[in-house]
């Protein structure tokens, strides 16, 4: 028999605070594979190898081309307000001596939010990358493994990103934040014969 839970009753909001509590408790390890989105705590899907191997390939570009003037964090957590601590894939963050050991990014902190899509790419543009625009980040990337293109998404408000630009394998991926390359070098392209 299947039991029917009461929907109408209050559901408990986990603050980033309590988040981490589990964590200290024992009830959650620092390993497993969950973020804090508005509250709830969200299992990540695993990494498999080509998103693992174009994280890489983005965050070895941004290196290239930012330098030491900034950080690049991979799959480590941003605080957004109280009550959300997603883990993007990439954040490219304000260079900090101490590297983030006493608390987290905060968005003031964060140039580029990017999350990269291979099984969660609705999730991502849905869920993720207006959650970054409520809190301000300037920039954040839904890379789309299946499409082999990156959206960008820039001007950020409450309502979520007013400005989306999808670049292609032909295209140079522009930034504010970055020189122009091409986005090619972002995903594992056969070369044609």
């Amino acid at each position: 028999m299947t039991e029917i839970i009461n929907t109408s009753l209050p559901i408990y909001s986990f603050s980033v605070a309590s988040y981490h509590k589990l964590v200290d408790a024992g009830i959650l390890k620092e390993d497993e594979r969950v973020e804090l989105i508005e509250g709830k705590i969200i299992t990540m899907s695993p990494i498999r190898s080509p998103h693992a191997a174009c994280v890489e390939r983005l965050g070895y570009i941004l290196k290239q081309s930012l330098g030491k003037d900034v950080q690049i964090r991979a799959q480590n957590p941003i605080t957004l307000g109280t009550h959300s601590e997603p883990e993007p894939d990439l954040a490219v963050v304000v260079f900090k001596k101490d590297f983030y050991e006493d608390a987290h990014p905060v968005p003031k902190d964060v140039f580029i939010a990017i999350e990269v899509s291979q099984s969660t790419e609705k999730y991502d543009r849905d869920t993720k990358m207006p959650l970054y625009a409520k809190y301000g980040i300037a920039e954040s990337w839904l890379v789309n493994l299946n499409k082999k293109e990156i959206e960008v998404y820039r001007n950020p408000s409450t309502e979520g990103y007013t400005s989306i630009t999808v670049f292609g394998l032909k295209d140079k991926l522009k930034s504010g934040f970055l020189n122009p390359f091409s986005v090619k070098r972002a995903f594992k392209v056969k070369k044609s014969k």
